[in-house]
């Protein structure tokens, strides 16, 4: 009897395991498409989509389900200050990786025209007008570590894609 249970415990665990590597692989499989979509997204746009990723790496570190107050999904977009945007864009579910990427590059490609400097363009997104993080800091020539590490990271993912 007890090797019997033995046995199914070992049993259910390998069959734990294994769910356990489908779902990691379902994962990056996912974040491939992501990434494919970004590439998409970013194609007829001014925004590098080594950027976009960087962007989400730093923001939710590619949980689709990451909220920070009113902040949602990869790219950590406002769904109340940017509700219109997402209504505009027919992107009616911000927690869905594709709408929230497709208004994240849309944010980011504003800001970029509007700014002209990456920098300054991750330092809106990330803090708006604060002094000491947002655009205001850059007008004060300060660059913030938000906007350092997304271009140092979006760098290295050019470098690593061969751009």
């Amino acid at each position: 009897m007890r090797n019997r249970m033995v046995g199914v415990v070992v049993a259910v665990l390998i069959m734990c395991g294994c769910l356990a590597l489908v779902v990691r692989a379902e994962g990056s499989d996912q974040k491939e498409d992501w990434i494919e979509y970004i590439e998409w997204t970013c194609a007829e746009k001014q925004i590098s989509p080594e950027l976009v990723e960087a962007v989400i790496e730093q923001e939710s570190g590619w949980n689709p389900d990451a909220q920070n107050g009113e902040c949602v999904g990869l790219m950590q977009v406002d769904q109340i200050i940017h509700w219109r945007r997402a209504q505009e864009l027919n992107c009616l579910d911000l927690m869905d990786p594709y709408d929230n990427i497709r208004v994240g590059v849309s944010i980011l490609e504003d800001l970029a025209e509007r700014y002209e400097d990456p920098a300054a363009a991750l330092m809106y997104y990330n803090a708006g007008y604060s002094d000491k993080l947002g655009i205001r800091a850059y007008e004060n020539g300060v660059i913030s570590s938000y906007a350092n590490g997304i271009l140092e990271r979006a760098a290295e993912l050019e470098r690593l894609h061969g751009k």
